[in-house]
């Protein structure tokens, strides 16, 4: 017996993956594996015939990793190596000798000859290939004259475009004439943008715009020392690439390439003429009008470093734009408050750069009724320590969003609940968590409002109060022995799609305190509707009652692999294995083994035709492969 006699068809299908191991198995049942040997060094090397004949090796690491080589294309881990492997299990378990491989073994050879061949193919061999190629050509051209040098570069002009084309714009720009490069730009801009972006990923079709050349006539440019005349180019490049965008049909290709543009545009504002603020704001410009972050280096370069005195110019800028600005009158609210936001939200980002801190919260005061903004404002508010202020502001923004920002009210009610906990009001927060538990019941807000309810002794009572609220429908806060006080605002009420009993969510809880007898009662509970739990699996219910109701979870199981095994399909077998796997120990701690194994076999007689579950069902003992059924 070796190291590989004591490996499990778990330990295959982690190696190489339930598919491989399928074609593997098949390869060595067919008698796909001749010339068996072990090496000295316990590794397995054998000849395997499939479209051509490969040499194989298999090796078992000091870890316990499974190691493979193969000559055919599929490495790490091939059906060659997995039919090696099997070919050599089933010799041990046969007692049948396996020969010692000699050192100079052709297939070695071959195995080596092929690693190296693989390692030639790739990186390796590019590098190589580009040095000799490079040297070559340096030998090549060093010895032509002037007028060689001259005639082979119109030749290669004449054959590729892009470089008379790139020669061109050199010879433009060291004269001076940028003009008609710069125009020429333009064109090439407009046009390349004028079409949208779309991809078929069905049928591998599409277009996808390609910036690079305008990229590189853009670098040329700037390096050549006119960095005013790329920014020119770059607010009609932000502007129309913007729109090509949002005209595309692909997943990001199109917004890809014209943000690849971008930082040579930043680099060229950083060496512009323009002064710091003005700089600032070309730069807040594009990331303002941005709506498919196309922009981020702009943004990367608002968040550098800047003079104090370019970010109070750029505050007050703002500040004005947010008097003069007009609300979109064809968009939505929210569309209209997310843009004067996106302004508000830079103009408190200069404010504090230029130190300017005092006008902050004045500012998230007036623009709060505006947008709705009163998150922003509170948050302010709170880390200020100014805990009367801001909920004066909470009370009134949920009064303002709870019927149509219903995600906005629940934001302001944990900053209220944070103010709460800051203030160690603990009733207070038992209460204020006790309602979101009513809002949204799982297994997470419970257990909050356990931790709440546990510092003031009362959980006892909450937590009798909160379960005959799953069960009847009655508040919490309506029932007599209730015992946290009111929050006085925003209190949530019963719903009309709100069902009682919520059975879904009694079972959770009946999971989370280990109640199996509660968990099997709610399971049980008669429901005309029932189409399956929404939030509790039925998995998670046998996990939860196997020690209790150990047949239960067992036919739980068995029914969930059942109707995975109906579905006929090779991924659907692997997961009722899981599900199966779960459930022979359970019983095995039964003494009911025998019964199992009828079961299985009963799995075997009625599906016997269904080669991939028979391959799955062999692995589900978790025996070595050597003592499992085959």
């Amino acid at each position: 017996m070796s190291r590989f006699s004591d490996l499990t068809w778990d330990d295959l299908n982690e190696w190489a993956g339930s598919k491989i191991v399928s074609r593997g198995r098949t390869y060595q049942q067919r008698g796909c594996v001749s010339e068996l040997a072990q090496t000295e060094a316990g590794a397995l090397v054998a000849w395997v015939d499939g479209s051509d004949r490969y040499a194989t090796r298999v090796d078992m690491q000091d870890d316990g990793a499974l190691d493979s080589s193969c000559t055919c294309p599929y490495e790490p881990s091939c059906k060659h190596g997995v039919a090696v492997l099997l070919e050599y299990l089933e010799r041990v378990k046969n007692d049948r000798r396996v020969s010692r491989a000699a050192g100079d073994d052709e297939r070695l050879q071959l195995l080596e000859n092929a690693g190296e061949d693989w390692a030639d193919k790739t990186g390796e061999n590019e590098m190589a290939l580009s040095h000799h190629a490079g040297k070559e050509i340096d030998f090549f051209l060093k010895g032509k004259t002037r007028e060689q040098l001259v005639e082979l570069i119109r030749e290669l002009a004449w054959q590729f475009p892009v470089i008379a084309q790139d020669l061109s714009d050199r010879q433009q720009i060291i004269s001076g004439n940028t003009e008609t490069l710069v125009k020429r730009l333009r064109v090439e801009i407009r046009d390349i943008s004028s079409e949208p972006g779309w991809r078929n990923y069905w049928q591998g079709e599409g277009y996808t715009p390609d910036y690079s050349g305008i990229r590189k006539k853009l670098k040329v440019l700037l390096q050549a020392g006119h960095a005013d005349e790329v920014l020119n180019l770059g607010r009609e490049l932000v502007a129309t690439g913007i729109r090509q965008v949002g005209e595309s049909d692909d997943e990001g290709e199109t917004a890809g390439e014209v943000a690849g543009c971008m930082p040579v545009i930043v680099e060229a504002l950083e060496r512009s003429s323009l002064d710091s603020a003005s700089k600032l704001n070309w730069a807040l410009d594009a990331v303002l009008e941005d709506e498919f972050e196309v922009c981020e280096s702009f943004g990367e370069y608002l968040h550098g470093r800047h003079p104090v005195s370019a970010w109070r110019t750029l505050a007050d800028r703002l500040l004005a734009r947010l008097t003069e600005h007009q609300d979109d009158e064809g968009a939505g609210d929210f569309s209209r408050n997310y843009a004067r936001d996106r302004l508000s939200d830079w103009a408190i980002y200069a404010l504090e750069q230029a130190g300017r801190e005092d006008e902050i919260i004045p500012l998230c005061e007036a623009e709060a009724r505006r947008t709705n903004s009163y998150l922003r404002l509170v948050e302010r508010l709170v880390a200020a320590g100014r805990f009367q202020d801001a909920e004066r502001w909470i009370t009134e923004g949920l009064q303002a969003s709870r019927e149509r920002w219903p995600g906005i009210a629940a934001a302001l009610r944990h900053e209220l609940l944070e103010i709460r906990v800051l203030e160690k009001n603990w009733p207070a927060v038992a209460a204020i968590q006790s309602e979101e538990f009513v809002r949204r019941p799982s297994r997470e807000s419970f257990t909050e409002c356990k931790k709440a309810a546990g510092r003031i002794k009362a959980w006892p009572q909450v937590r009798k109060c909160l379960l005959f609220y799953l069960e009847k429908g009655e508040l919490p806060s309506q029932q007599t022995s209730w015992p946290l006080p009111e929050t006085s605002m925003d209190a949530p009420e019963t719903e009309p799609k709100d069902q009682f009993p919520m059975v879904d969510r009694l079972i959770d809880i009946a999971i989370l305190e280990k109640k199996p007898v509660q968990v099997l009662h709610w399971y049980d509970w008669p429901s005309k509707n029932r189409l399956g739990w929404r939030g509790v699996d039925d998995d998670e219910i046998a996990e939860a009652v196997q020690t209790h109701a150990p047949d239960r979870a067992v036919a739980i199981w068995q029914k969930k692999a059942e109707r995975l095994i109906a579905q006929v399909k090779p991924s659907a077998y692997q997961q009722a294995a899981k599900y199966l796997r779960k459930a022979a120990p359970v019983m095995a701690r039964q003494k009911k083994k025998k019964q199992w194994d009828d079961y299985l076999r009963g799995l075997r007689e009625t599906h016997a035709r269904k080669r991939r579950l028979m391959e799955i069902l062999d692995g589900l003992d978790g025996e070595p492969i050597v003592k499992s059924r085959r």
